[in-house]
Order: structure tokens, then C-alpha cells, then sequence
């Protein structure tokens, strides 16, 4: 994902600004009440389901991201490029982001997302065309915990 070895680290995500270059994600679609992601755990299941039955290959340090919606979003996982069409893989063009950390559930990130909206129109100047919230769950010792930290990404 990145060079910089502090990627692991929440720190590192606040406040950033980075260049995107190519990604490929698999997405499937996600329940979302008012831009809150739903049922997350099931569609995490169901998109690890798809990705198995299509043989597709994650990428190593994939990142896992919600796209929002009023009432549908997307969970996706970044992946290797498919040799063939499909409608659920959606490549990203290059393109400028912008992050913040959140520490609380997925119910209060909607907080964060619009705060990190609001400081990139005003400061930046640039309309945000895309927004993701990334859970950011790293070792071990966090597998089978609950989320409690998200990295929000403004794209513009």
C-alpha cells in the first residue's frame, strides 16, 4: 500500500494528504442507514465469499474500505486487475486523498467523515468526489475484536 513503514500506525493517518496511483477493488453492495455502514460483518463475509468463488488475488496489505451511501454503499477489497470484465471490479484513477482517524464505533463515523468533507472543501479549496472509511484493525492481538478505529479518505 504504502513505502513509508508508519503506515501501521494510527498516527500516521491523521491529517494526511497522499497521491493514490492505480487501484483495483472487488466490491459488493452494502446496506447503509443515512451513510452509516449496516451489517457490516455479513457483508465482510459475503465479499470474502465472492472474492473465493471468483479466484480472484487479493492483494497483500489489501485494504478492506466502505463506501457510504445514503441508503446502499459498497464494501470493497483492493485486488490484482482480472483478465476479464467484470461489474463489481472497480478501478480507481489516480487521484489526490485526504485522511483522518476516527476512534469509536462505525456508528459515530459519519462525525469524522464530515468534518474531514467540510476541512477539504474549505482549506483545499476542492470538492470531494468520493469518501471511505478504512477499518483499521492491524495484528494478531485485534483479530476477532470489534472496531473501534476507522481512517476516513476524502478523494478529489
Amino acid at each position: 500500500m504504502n513505502n513509508d513503514d508508519n503506515w501501521l500506525s494510527p498516527d500516521y493517518w491523521r491529517d494526511r494528504r497522499f497521491e493514490w496511483t492505480h487501484k483495483v477493488f472487488y466490491f459488493v453492495p452494502m446496506t447503509c442507514l443515512f451513510g452509516t455502514p449496516q451489517k457490516v460483518f455479513e457483508t465482510s463475509q459475503r465479499l470474502k465469499a465472492e472474492i473465493a468463488s471468483k479466484d480472484y488475488k487479493i492483494r497483500e496489505n489489501a485494504m478492506l474500505l466502505m463506501q457510504p451511501g445514503s441508503l446502499k454503499g459498497r464494501m470493497m477489497i483492493e485486488i490484482y486487475k482480472p483478465d476479464l470484465y467484470d461489474a463489481n471490479v472497480l478501478e480507481l484513477e489516480p487521484s489526490r486523498m485526504f485522511s483522518e482517524l476516527h476512534e469509536g464505533p462505525v456508528k459515530t463515523v459519519k462525525k469524522t467523515a464530515n468534518q474531514l468533507q467540510d476541512r477539504v472543501k474549505k482549506e483545499k479549496g476542492v470538492p470531494v468526489t468520493h469518501t471511505f472509511y478504512w477499518d483499521f484493525r492491524h495484528g494478531p492481538e485485534l483479530v476477532g475484536q470489534r472496531a473501534d478505529r476507522f481512517v476516513v479518505l476524502c478523494q478529489v
